[in-house]
């Protein structure tokens, strides 16, 4: 009989050495890993952020706990930990697997605090993350539409299984904790879709509570509780939990067949590397739009039109980007032309060729006069005549716009999905224009970038740690 799947995952984990990185897998973990400490110092000034900054050190404050970025406050590694993830996640520019997955608000959190606690190296902390990471995507995988149908909002739900093995990792937990920790992490794990079906705010605090969640559950494990050996697979593990069933069977899927097996969670791990495909979020909105910004921007580039002569846009997308945050239990406004919807960021870029990555997030249905910017009223107009369709045998994050202006012209644009997923070089060309416009030394800025590079050689977190606090 096969080995289950948390035995064989954990088992990688354990024997993942830092060598057996490739130099992609790295620099996508250097990516994610500036764009989060980045994206944290632009979180720290929302209410949101503060909130939680103020929480963990009301709470949990420790002058030999782990730092709290973009403040410089210690609270202990669970609670610094809390602060930050919320930090990263507060504007919604996370980095995001597969949509509906966010494992950087999860496993960076936790690797940042226990490598600092474990004085560990540099390429310690990557090599964490990258186990994190691969861990999460792999498990999430096909599974993700099915989560959300259940009612479940997968970025949690996945990401405490991410946050677990990561601090795990840090930790040198042997292979039998390590499936402990995986078993805790799917006990501890939770987060619903009520919040983004309805537009409840409680899901601005789900990956920092799954962060938590997943950090303690590596570290009971390493009272050496015994955990399920199929927490993940079994007749009452997780896959029946969270997707319906432990056999596969799936409800949803974004393309491709609705029944699959378990084979490829763990078939070819250190060769095939999933965390390749994690995308960045440059823009504070819902991940779906973040290519439709992209695409319609790479459009008004290229062509040269006037926007009163639009006549109408078309946007084709992945069926289950137009019905967030799943056909279940559709959010009825995010499909309308409303501002916030895709129909108001694809008429924004068109009338104002492009989107500020640094403006104030806004969410569907929210008061007009808050999204208020220039040349409003013809975004406003323009957002009416924008429709969304759905296929299901399209990516996600592979839009196709088609602009019809009069006299029967048209422009279009397409993606095939893996755009946004770009490397440490693109994303400092993306985040140095805006260091100007955030609330930071540009000089400290340049040191983050600069850490960021020099993190796989470095001796511990600090260099890191020091550019991101006053």
């Amino acid at each position: 009989m096969p080995d289950s799947l948390s035995r064989q995952l954990a088992r990688w984990v354990v024997n993942l050495d830092a060598r057996d990185l490739p130099p992609a897998v790295i620099d996508k973990m250097q990516t994610s890993l500036l764009h989060a400490t980045v994206v944290s110092i632009i979180g720290a000034g929302t209410h949101h952020g503060k909130a939680a900054v103020d929480l963990a050190l009301g709470e949990e404050s420790s002058p030999g706990g782990a730092t709290i970025l973009a403040n410089g406050g210690r609270a202990t590694r669970c609670g610094a930990a809390f602060a930050n993830s919320k930090l990263m996640h507060a504007t919604n520019q996370a980095d995001s697997y597969r949509m509906l997955t966010h494992p950087g608000p999860c496993v960076i959190p936790a690797a940042l605090a226990s490598a600092q606690l474990g004085v560990s190296t540099g390429a310690e902390l990557i090599t964490a993350m990258a186990a994190g990471y691969e861990v999460e995507s792999r498990i999430a995988g096909d599974f993700i539409a099915s989560t959300q149908a259940r009612g479940f909002r997968s970025s949690p739900i996945f990401g405490t299984l991410g946050a677990a093995v990561a601090t795990g990792k840090l930790l040198g937990l042997t292979e039998d904790q390590m499936v402990t920790a995986i078993a805790l992490a799917c006990t501890f794990t939770a987060g619903t879709n009520e919040g983004p079906r309805s537009g409840g705010r409680e899901m601005m605090f789900h990956e920092p509570q799954s962060t938590r969640s997943g950090i303690m559950a590596a570290l009971l494990a390493r009272e050496d509780v015994r955990g399920s050996e199929e927490a993940l697979e079994g007749p009452a593990g997780f896959y029946n939990a969270f997707t319906g069933n432990n056999r596969g069977e799936l409800s949803y899927v974004f393309t491709g067949p609705d029944k699959v097996d378990f084979a490829p969670v763990t078939e070819g791990l250190g060769s095939r590397w999933e965390l390749l495909h994690t995308v960045i979020k440059m823009y504070p909105t819902a991940g779906y739009n973040c290519p439709v910004i992209e695409l319609m921007s790479d459009i008004r580039r290229a062509h040269d039109f006037n926007v009163d002569d639009i006549e109408k846009i078309t946007v084709d997308m992945n069926w289950l980007e137009t019905l967030y945050p799943s056909p279940e239990f559709p959010n009825p406004s995010r499909g309308q032309a409303i501002v916030g919807s895709t129909h108001y960021f694809t008429a924004y870029v068109a009338v104002n060729g492009s989107y500020p990555p640094l403006r104030t997030r806004i969410d569907p249905g929210e008061d007009e006069q808050t999204a208020t910017a220039e040349n409003h009223d013809a975004v406003l107009r323009l957002m009416h005549k924008v429709e969304t369709v759905g296929h299901q045998d399209r990516r996600a994050f592979a839009p196709r716009i088609t602009i019809e202006v009069a006299g029967g012209t048209a422009y279009r644009g397409e993606y095939q999905g893996t755009e946004l997923e770009w490397g440490l070089d693109e994303e400092v060309n993306r985040l140095r224009p805006l260091f100007p416009l955030i609330d930071w030394p540009d000089a400290r800025l340049e040191d983050i970038v600069l850490a960021a590079r020099r993190v796989w050689s470095a001796a511990d977190v600090n260099e890191l740690l020091g550019a991101a606090t006053p």
